[in-house]
C-alpha cells in the first residue's frame, strides 16, 4: 500500500516524511490538488537502476493509486 499526503503536510512533516521512508522502504507519493506530482523515494530504487526505469517501474507498482486520484 502506497503513503499518500498532501504537500503542506509532506513539508510540515518532512523529517517523518523521511523517517518512514527510509524505515520502510516504501515511497511516499505528494499530491498537489488531490493529484500525484511527487514522490520521496528510498535511494536504493534509484541507484540499483536508471533513474528512467526506477520512475517506470514506480509508475507501473502504483498505477491502481494513481488511477483512483485521477
Amino acid at each position: 500500500m502506497t503513503t499518500t499526503m498532501g504537500m503542506a503536510e509532506a513539508k510540515n512533516n518532512f523529517s517523518k516524511v523521511m523517517a518512514q521512508v527510509q524505515t520502510t522502504g516504501r515511497p511516499v507519493t505528494i499530491l498537489k490538488n488531490n493529484k500525484p506530482c511527487a514522490a520521496i523515494v528510498p535511494m536504493d530504487m534509484l541507484v540499483e537502476k536508471d533513474p528512467v526505469s526506477a520512475a517506470v517501474d514506480f509508475m507501473d507498482e502504483y498505477a491502481d493509486v494513481f488511477e483512483k486520484l485521477s
